[in-house]
């Protein structure tokens, strides 16, 4: 039965296994498994990635099918959501909701969790201290809310920075709050820089958000940057469009990104169904974001061509980016790049890797390739161009 290509685990337990550090459970009794002594499990892991990196750059003249794929890239405009249950703190938050709202393509973006009550009363100002203390009937001040944070009241605006939490329902902050109204809306906001999405009703955020309560209220605010998947290196090989079923009315094409900053500068505040895009630097490490105009008034999915881009796997459950039909060949160039780093016991994997294996793989490269390309015909002018031939098509 057809299986996924090999994960990061079983390429490095079969590197120990070939080198006799694998390990076999406390009593030696087990399946082979990947080193437990971390200095092991270090090399181990280099001579795997390093194999990976070898062979993709021993690619054949046309280059390697495999590191082109396509990528599918939502384009979303500002969602919201509601927290279904709180979140988990570990390291990192889990912020889990209700109705599905995360994408990959949220990677970097701010999730801010809203909070909301009322004013109990007139708030008092101190001309002293310069302070004005703000009482509330619900407990927003609780959990993750912290000094120097900020409260807006809704009806005027203003926004004034928490100087001291009394208790959950009694802060002090500094300025002269005395004009905002008894009953007013107080708004509390908290944001979140969204690390990782696990699936659509999942996403990883940096800091501690466990004191937000279930059932908070959460938006990403959209502003038509998009991160793009951490293969993409930064070069794309073809034109963009929209996927089947999204029926824009009209095509999206690649422009420059300063064009798009100049129309942003111009007319920020434009929605609708994207008719430009560019790619640039995101802030993220080593990663590339799509940037389009005008900003997305719903959700449409875009497609593209690009040059995968890989510099070492790094969960455990990462495949190798080649495909199930080169594990023999990654296998091999792992071996081989063990052998050229001095382990003696892997004699004449490298010779293997060379003749036999990736000579292989480059004739399986070639079948991949589409069996007919069209037909090249010389135009009047001189010049060829490669043009399909098709035959009619009677829809019925």
């Amino acid at each position: 039965m057809a299986e996924d290509a090999l994960t990061y685990t079983e390429l490095v337990t079969h590197i120990a296994s070939q080198l006799g550090v694998a390990y076999y459970g406390a009593a030696g009794n087990e399946a082979a498994q990947a080193p437990v002594d971390v200095y092991t499990l270090d090399a181990m892991q280099d001579y795997v990635n390093g194999g990976i990196r070898m062979l993709l750059n021993d690619a054949p003249p046309e280059g390697w099918r495999c590191q082109q794929p396509t990528a599918s890239i939502v384009l979303w405009s500002t969602s919201s959501g509601v927290a279904n249950g709180a979140p988990v703190y570990v390291a990192t938050s889990t912020v889990t909701v209700h109705a599905r709202m995360f994408h990959d393509s949220m990677v970097g973006h701010n999730l801010k969790f809203t909070v909301t009550s009322t004013a109990d009363g007139t708030p008092t100002y101190t001309a002293a201290n310069g302070t004005t203390v703000i009482d509330v009937d619900d407990t927003i001040f609780s959990g993750v809310f912290a000094v120097g944070q900020s409260i807006t009241f809704d009806a005027t605006g203003n926004s004034y920075v928490v100087n001291t939490i009394t208790d959950t329902t009694t802060v002090i902050v500094d300025g002269d709050a005395s004009g905002e109204a008894d009953g007013d809306t107080v708004t509390i906001t908290r944001n979140y820089v969204i690390a990782s999405v696990t699936s659509s009703l999942v996403a990883v955020v940096t800091g501690d958000a466990s004191g937000e309560a279930d059932g908070a209220a959460m938006t990403i605010t959209a502003d038509g940057n998009y991160t793009l998947p951490s293969t993409f290196g930064g070069e794309y090989l073809g034109p963009i469009s929209y996927a089947a079923g999204e029926n824009p009315g009209a095509s999206i094409q690649w422009t420059s990104e300063g064009m798009i900053r100049r129309l942003r500068e111009n007319v920020s505040s434009q929605t609708g169904y994207p008719t430009l895009a560019a790619i640039r630097k995101s802030s993220i490490v080593r990663r590339w974001e799509l940037v389009v105009y005008p900003t997305p008034g719903g959700e449409y999915t875009v497609e593209f061509p690009y040059e995968l881009y890989f510099t070492a796997l790094s969960a455990t459950t990462d495949v190798h980016p080649a495909g199930a039909h080169y594990d023999e060949t990654i296998l091999a160039a792992c071996e081989a790049y063990a052998e050229m780093k001095g382990e003696n016991q892997l004699a004449g994997r490298l010779k293997y890797y060379r003749e036999a294996a990736l000579p292989a793989a480059h004739r399986r490269n070639r079948r991949s390739a589409p069996r007919k390309l069209g037909n090249l015909l010389q135009r009047r002018t001189g010049n060829y161009r490669d043009q399909i031939s098709r035959p009619d098509v009677t829809v019925s």
